[in-house]
């Protein structure tokens, strides 16, 4: 029966992820202890969006020069790069320091696990993206805290060793869970109970809901100017970036699959590491909530997209 109902919920994931974004907002307050909850939610979903994966031979694969060079440049480019590049584009446009410290947050989050999934279901090199999803999750705890205080050092105190300690926990966590997995499942129970993983993937995101939206509906009815912004900045952010990078992609054809992951990856950032593991804070916790809408309707809205884009499907370069 539950292997029947996350078989059910991961083939119609891209329907239930934004329907459970509607409930979400509906729910009445639960007072638990989310504090404690919700990196253990995260830790989940690295598991379940890693277990499905062949680690040993992806990292095999990884390990080859070329391709090597390739994660590695996409890695520094999402970690590096874009942080600097949003906030010079912030400084010059003139945005507010309330909303400033969320974009920085944004911008030093890696990808969030589940563009792996996600790249599966769009027909995308899911292979390079869990490449760079491994790559700049294990990177992240040591360049987020630290680039995060260097261009927040005149707005927020980090305790940049206690947040390195939390995000290492939450990843390597869910890495050594889905390695457990895989030894005890065994390759073949794991694929062919595919849509079972891409269910539980899924749940992991939907019970992630609970605690971003926990107490927001309020929050958005007191607040709705400052939601708003919020919402427009997170879709500015995460839409705004997939859309121009899947644009590069009809121009440059020949690096069209590449460019598709790299909208993936760039726009759908793990921004729920950092609300786990910084100290609450009432307008990053409702961008984390805003943010959730565009994140969650990227399986629909990507996938329409590159489909108008790229009609004949397929991917043109080694997977």
């Amino acid at each position: 029966m539950l292997l029947t109902a996350l078989s059910s919920l991961g083939r119609h994931a891209r329907l239930a992820l934004p329907i459970g974004i509607v409930i979400a907002l509906f729910l009445p307050d639960i007072p638990l202890r989310w504090d404690i909850i919700l990196p253990l939610n995260i830790t989940l979903i690295y598991a379940a969006s890693m277990i499905r994966l062949d680690l040993k031979s992806v990292g095999l694969a990884a390990l080859a020069p070329k391709r090597l060079v390739l994660s590695v440049s996409i890695a520094s480019f999402i970690l590096c790069l874009v942080p600097i590049f949003y906030a010079g584009i912030a400084n010059l446009g003139g945005l507010s320091a309330l909303y400033f410290p969320s974009l920085i947050w944004f911008a030093v989050a890696p990808p969030i696990a589940s563009t792996v999934w996600i790249c599966t279901l769009l027909g995308f090199r899911a292979a390079l993206a869990m490449e760079v999803v491994v790559l700049t999750s294990l990177a992240a705890p040591f360049t987020g805290p630290f680039l995060a205080a260097w261009l927040l050092s005149d707005i927020a105190a980090i305790d940049q060793l206690a947040l390195f300690i939390k995000l290492a926990g939450m990843i390597c966590g869910g890495t050594v869970i889905a390695l457990i997995g895989q030894v005890f499942l065994g390759r073949k129970k794991i694929e062919d109970k595919r849509y079972a993983f891409d269910g539980l993937s899924a749940l992991a995101m939907l019970i992630f809901l609970l605690p971003v939206f926990n107490g927001m509906a309020e929050k958005i009815v007191a607040t709705p100017i400052l939601a708003a912004h919020l919402c427009l900045l997170a879709i500015a952010m995460n839409m705004g970036a997939q859309i121009i990078l899947l644009g590069f992609s009809r121009i440059l054809s020949h690096r069209s699959s590449t460019l598709q992951v790299l909208a993936i990856v760039t726009g759908n950032r793990n921004v729920g590491l950092y609300f786990a593991a910084l100290p609450p804070e009432p307008v990053f916790a409702l961008f984390t909530a805003m943010y959730q809408i565009p994140l969650y309707l990227t399986p629909l809205i990507i996938g329409w997209l590159s489909n108008w884009l790229h009609p004949q499907g397929g991917v043109s370069e080694d997977s």
